[in-house]
């Protein structure tokens, strides 16, 4: 059986040291997730998404200013934000 977008996430967080919010657990996870890099430890934003675009728009509208990270967990790449409106694809992690 293939390895949940949940379960891989849970094991990247424990073993960066990121802290996971309990809204994490709420709703099933997708592909696309963004850690806050402003919080000590950093920490995982609970929600995360399954198209490029949604993220985007998160990372536009309301991390604004933000340092943050987006981690790809189906390609296990980093992705870097352009600051205008896409995600291109950085280190694999």
């Amino acid at each position: 059986m293939p390895e949940k977008y949940k379960d891989r996430i849970e094991v990247y967080c424990k073993e960066a040291g990121i802290e996971i919010p309990i809204g994490f657990y709420r709703h099933s996870a997708s592909r696309y997730a963004v850690i806050d890099l402003e919080l000590t430890p950093p920490k995982l934003v609970a929600k995360t998404w399954f198209k490029q675009e949604d993220a985007v728009y998160y990372l536009v509208n309301l991390s604004a200013g933000r340092k943050t990270r987006v981690l790809d967990f189906k390609e296990r790449c980093e992705l870097v934000f352009n600051g205008k409106s896409t995600l291109e694809r950085g280190n694999a992690f």
